[in-house]
């Protein structure tokens, strides 16, 4: 299916009609042969729905608990991308993980992932948008103990930052309408006392490249896996640079980069 894809995306813009009645019917055509069609039908009415309606509960085979998606948002798409098309979950791990930092978690969607995937992963799962937030904690309280929740962002310093709310688009600005607490990945080990970071997820709009600018020493190291998405061509070009620096391989999959640690 991931071949079909990607023809289709060497062959129109990703922005263009074709690309997406082409993209639909692929959706179309993975969702129903793993779920049927009634379920497809279902996910494009929450889609068309209206935002401000309650949240639907649906149940899939890789997820321990229900996932919430609701209308009219982008959670219909991420749903899509991250449960039925498992796209941050193209890896095998070198052994049993058992610490994960998810940052840019949307409504759970990853974390639930992995938290089903893999039964001994704890996860430190970090959205900064307050409307956002408390959908994450709906969808990651079923659980328990296993995640650590935080309304906060992911940067370069403690402290706070203007922000812009848009879900998945979210993102750190220098003129946001609102302002968010933001944390760093040291204070994070530091805090769970992790000694080892066995999957760091990245989605956090253009930030990665303010991280990956600063100061890496105190943390990149102790890193086994980075899971990323790149939101410029600058930003890829620098933390492609710092991370071959520090020995990682890179390896891409639809627009997900895996970056392991092998020296």
């Amino acid at each position: 299916m991931e071949l079909l894809r990607n023809l289709v995306r060497y062959v129109f813009a990703t922005s263009s009609a074709p690309y997406h009645m082409l993209s639909r019917a692929l959706d179309f055509m993975q969702i129903s042969r793993r779920y049927g069609i009634a379920r497809y039908a279902e996910l494009m009415q929450i889609e068309g729905g209206s935002a401000g309606e309650l949240a639907v509960p649906m149940a899939f085979d890789n997820l321990l608990h229900p996932i919430f998606i609701r209308p009219g948002t982008d959670d219909t798409k991420t749903v899509i991308d991250n449960i039925v098309r498992e796209e941050w979950g193209d890896f095998v791990p070198n052994g049993d993980p058992k610490w994960m930092i998810d940052a840019g978690a949307y409504i759970g969607d990853t974390s639930a992932y992995f938290l089903s995937r893999f039964p001994g992963l704890n996860i430190v799962a970090l959205e900064p948008d307050s409307l956002t937030f408390e959908s994450t904690r709906n969808n990651l309280g079923p659980y328990g103990a296993r995640v650590m929740l935080h309304n906060c962002g992911l940067y370069t310093h403690e402290g706070s930052v203007r922000f812009n709310s848009g879900q998945t688009s979210s993102a750190i600005t220098a003129d946001g309408e609102m302002e968010i607490t933001v944390t760093t990945i040291p204070s994070l080990l530091a805090k769970y006392s992790i000694e080892r970071l066995d999957i760091l997820k990245m989605d956090i709009e253009g930030a990665e490249e303010s991280i990956f600018s600063g100061d890496v020493e105190s943390w990149l190291s102790r890193v086994d896996l980075l899971i990323i998405e790149f939101h410029s061509e600058a930003g890829e070009a620098l933390i492609t640079r710092v991370l071959k620096e520090y020995g990682f391989s890179m390896r891409h999959y639809r627009s997900i980069w895996y970056c392991r640690k092998t020296s």
